[in-house]
């Protein structure tokens, strides 16, 4: 009795533990980094001060996510609205992923084994990096697995409850983020091919589901799906299936997708027939649709953020893989090897986005501390200007407000020196190709001033002007 104890506050320490580091790898450095533009856009959207009826038009003419992501931040943003409280909500929702992800694992496996996959999570570079934007994607990934735990739990037990608490989550799940169909569409597979007993108590559910779907999100339908994405089918897609990001590098990303590709072909071979097999089903779905949909809509879904929520269900079956005794000695290689990966590209995502320690560095709060920013309006293609949405991350940024004061530009000849912070060539703005940018972008003449200083650093033009006697 004593030592089965004793196990069990080990077991609970080790969870503990890898809770504690997946929070603080999602949190380190999470708010030196500056927005890039689709963040902006959900900072200036989820702006909790504008009346409501204008936070919808924003939405409408801005951003192709739909709009209860937003809502969730706007509500949230009532109780701390900033570029780094923004950013720290996706931090919130990784952190709740990794946390429920281990009642996800439980599902296939004992609580020694289920620590070892929570640890993968908590790890995987990617989701770390998914972490630190302002995005959807970390609430994806919460949202999918509590939508397949659900799921399980109504294949086990068929209820009213459990029927009630489907419909509402396939509900939010298609409504917080379309491409989560891929788990409903799996759902509709499993139950054909696996649970046929169910199948018109969920006939019924998902009649239900469909239904208010259209109901609830037909504006929507209606503006956004016409729309094609930026993100077309390319030959690398059939080499390495999102492993390359999923885990970070092509090495790693080979590695995994080598055991991932055996571990389905185990899978096949031991002709698996219980809920495990829903993992298969929803990655041959995903991969089968973002293909077959860039051939038919001509436009490509092909980015792997759009398809996080596949994470859990790969390391699932290389986790089953690896239990083989053939594969045993295998196991805790992989694991290092994932820790060792997400230290050695913990702050190399491909496209860097500019430090906030860096720029700060390079401006001196003795001569002044006052500042101006010209990032610039977004126009909608429907001609709609919003003012300063470029802007925004310096207008709410609270580590800048802490030293530094913005000024709005109409009022800099208040000031006898004032620093103007312009992004210059910021990679994550054009990537590598400078063309893309005007050279002139970063020129501003100010009646009355003089400039004392110039200085040109890595993403930034860092101008110090002087009024003139």
């Amino acid at each position: 009795m004593i030592k089965k104890i004793n196990h069990n506050k080990f077991q609970l320490t080790i969870f503990i533990s890898i809770i504690f580091f997946g929070f603080f790898f999602r949190y380190l450095n999470n708010f030196d980094q500056i927005f890039w533009q689709d963040e902006l856009y959900t900072l200036f959207i989820t702006d909790p001060s504008i009346p409501f009826y204008d936070f919808i038009n924003r939405h409408k003419n801005i951003d192709e996510s739909p709009v209860l992501y937003f809502l969730i931040l706007r509500i949230y943003n009532y109780f701390i609205y900033s570029s780094e409280g923004i950013r720290f909500s996706s931090v919130i929702f990784s952190i709740l992923a990794v946390l429920i992800s281990f009642k996800f694992f439980r599902i296939f496996f004992r609580n020694q084994n289920s620590l070892y996959c929570l640890a993968l999570v908590s790890f995987n570079i990617f989701l770390i990096w998914q972490s630190k934007e302002a995005r959807i994607q970390s609430l994806v990934s919460f949202v999918g697995l509590l939508n397949i735990l659900v799921f399980y739990k109504y294949t086990i037990i068929d209820n009213f409850k459990n029927r009630l608490i489907l419909f509402i989550i396939n509900l939010f799940s298609l409504s917080i983020y379309p491409f989560l169909l891929m788990i409903v569409l799996s759902q509709i597979i499993y139950i054909l091919l696996n649970k046929r007993i169910r199948l018109k108590s969920f006939f019924f559910i998902l009649l239900l589901t469909f239904g208010f779907y259209f109901l609830i999100n037909y504006d929507y339908i209606l503006l956004k799906t016409g729309k094609t994405h930026l993100y077309p089918l390319e030959v690398t897609f059939f080499i390495n299936y999102f492993f390359r990001s999923f885990f970070g590098s092509i090495i790693f990303g080979g590695i995994s997708l080598i055991l991932f590709a055996l571990g389905l072909f185990y899978l096949i071979k031991d002709k698996k027939n219980d809920f495990i097999i829903f993992n298969l089903y929803l990655v041959i779905i995903s991969y089968s649709f973002a293909i077959f949909y860039t051939f038919f809509k001509g436009g490509g879904v092909i980015a792997p953020r759009y398809f996080i929520f596949l994470i859990p269900s790969i390391i699932v079956i290389i986790t089953q893989l690896l239990n083989k005794k053939k594969f045993i000695r295998i196991k805790y290689i992989y694991l290092i090897l994932t820790i060792l990966n997400s230290l050695l590209l913990f702050d190399s995502f491909k496209i860097q986005k500019p430090k906030l320690s860096f720029l700060m560095s390079n401006l001196d709060e003795n001569v002044t501390r006052y500042y101006f920013t010209n990032e610039g309006n977004h126009t909608t293609f429907t001609g709609k200007n919003y003012q300063d949405v470029y802007d925004y991350y310096f207008i709410k940024s609270s580590i800048l407000k802490r030293k530094f004061i913005r000024v709005d530009k109409k009022l800099i000849n208040n000031y006898k020196k004032i620093y103007h912070i312009c992004l210059n060539y910021a990679e994550m703005n054009i990537g590598f190709d400078r063309s893309k940018q005007k050279p002139t972008k970063c020129d501003y003449q100010i009646p009355n001033f003089n400039i004392l200083e110039e200085k040109e650093i890595k993403n930034f033009r860092i101008t110090l002007y002087e009024k003139g006697h």
